[in-house]
């Protein structure tokens, strides 16, 4: 989740960079992704809700 904060949300491609930099396979490092997405939006939402704001969501 600390590498989705870093890029301000998710960003197409970032599985694949994982696996690069950190060895192991695409697929396994999607899943990992998926999941520190759904984390990251939901303390997003939670974060807006607070705050009587709207969430934002990426492009």
């Amino acid at each position: 989740m600390e590498r989705l904060s870093k890029a301000g949300g998710y960003r197409r491609g970032m599985a694949a960079r994982l696996a690069r930099e950190h060895g192991g396979g695409e697929r396994g490092w999607q899943r990992a992704v998926t999941e520190a997405r759904a984390l990251y939006e939901h303390s997003q939402d939670r974060g807006a809700a607070g705050t009587g704001m709207a969430p934002q969501t990426a492009s």
